[in-house]
């Protein structure tokens, strides 16, 4: 305990200078914290686990154009296709253009077992989903977005749409919970609500999502229906639902590297300047590690007070930069969850925290042994000539 005391004191012989290096080490943990839990959710959405099994079939010119429903009889014909579900992203909102969400008009008959997973349906009755059934105008919606607008099970939800000139009242008949937050920030309607709204809109669908029996048939169905429809008047691109789902996110940008990028800037700044301070901290100690060598300390135990002193400095800014980026998580689910339904799932993860604690620790000793061991090594009687 003696030794951390002194180290402690140490630590506050500069108060301003320790002050100053912790709020740059929490500022940087923070940012590559963020950063990099960014990229894990970005991750996610292109390595959703209960999407491999999962194809979307879309217009090969672009998911802006329609293919035929008719198409959906091809799909079913398919040894390897279990379930077919037509789907078009609707794109309303509810009361103010703020309150954005992800609204598809889909086809009630086989959404429940095209996205069992996400509706956790193993859990829902068979009498709920007979009543959506029964309700033309039903929607279901997950739980956490029903929770965000106060929604209970037969309320009337008024949508307006912005993509199709209709604004439909739908009648929540199913309120799903799923393992994942993002799934549950979701409405789903019958798909003739579009149809009867929009006219053009009957015998289309943007989308069809098909559910294989075994994801090793995914291969030889894409390229088998690509080349079904192939110089057709609607061409089909039939790609994974991983695949699909990253374009969206390609959208974007080449995020993975600026993010990568960033934070190799962030952790090369955050070196430059612990080095430095702890540098300058070590050079202004040199008459009293002369005096700590001359009463007999051994320079070993003098460089492990030193080093002591660094990693305890950068333990602390990294676990206030921690700390802090888990408290704003809950701001970044709360802000962007509802217009980007996978940012519902950002969290620090342990690992991510783990792997900043390890890269700063690190930092801490890199940028405090070299000063440190130089300190150590300088003559006893070249320190003692500046004491006093």
């Amino acid at each position: 305990m003696r030794w951390l005391a002194l180290i402690w004191k140490s630590l506050l012989r500069s108060r301003r200078r320790t002050l100053l290096i912790v709020g740059s080490l929490v500022l940087s943990v923070f940012t590559v914290a963020v950063l990099q839990s960014l990229l894990t959710t970005l991750d996610s959405v292109t390595n959703n686990p209960n999407s491999g099994n999962r194809l979307a079939v879309r217009h090969k010119s672009g998911i802006t154009q329609m293919l035929p429903r008719s198409y959906e009889t091809y799909l079913r014909q398919q040894p390897e296709v279990e379930t077919v579900c037509a789907l078009q992203w609707f794109g309303g909102y509810y009361q103010d253009p703020r309150n954005f969400f992800a609204n598809f008009a889909s086809d009630e008959t086989t959404i429940f077992q095209t996205f069992r997973e996400e509706f956790g349906l193993s859990s829902i009755t068979e009498a709920q989903v007979k009543e959506y059934l029964r309700d033309g105008a039903g929607c279901i919606v997950g739980e956490t977005l029903a929770l965000k607008n106060g929604w209970k099970v037969g309320d009337v939800v008024p949508l307006t749409g912005t993509i199709f000139p209709i604004n439909p009242r739908l009648t929540i008949r199913l309120i799903f919970k799923s393992s994942r937050p993002s799934d549950e920030n979701v409405m789903h309607f019958h798909y003739k609500v579009l149809e009867e709204g929009v006219p053009r809109m009957k015998g289309l669908t943007g989308a069809f999502w098909v559910r294989v029996h075994r994801p090793e048939d995914i291969p030889r169905l894409i390229d088998r229906v690509d080349r079904h429809y192939a110089n057709s008047a609607y061409e089909t691109l039939t790609e994974t639902e991983s695949a699909f789902n990253l374009a969206f996110v390609k959208m974007l940008g080449n995020i993975s590297a600026i993010i990568q990028g960033i934070t190799i800037a962030v952790v090369l700044a955050i070196l430059i300047v612990t080095a430095n301070t702890m540098g300058t901290a070590i050079r202004e100690r040199g008459p009293e590690i002369a005096v700590f060598r001359a009463m007999g300390f051994s320079a070993s135990r003098v460089l492990s007070l030193l080093l002591a002193e660094g990693v305890l400095l950068v333990a602390l800014g990294a676990a206030l930069g921690i700390l802090l980026a888990q408290a704003a998580a809950g701001g970044v689910r709360g802000a962007l969850g509802a217009v980007m339904p996978f940012f519902a799932d950002f969290e620090i993860t342990s690992a991510t925290a783990l792997l900043c604690l390890v890269g700063a620790l690190a930092v801490g000793l890199l940028s405090t042994f070299i000063p440190a061991y130089a300190a150590t090594r300088r003559p006893i009687t070249e320190g003692l000539r500046s004491v006093g």
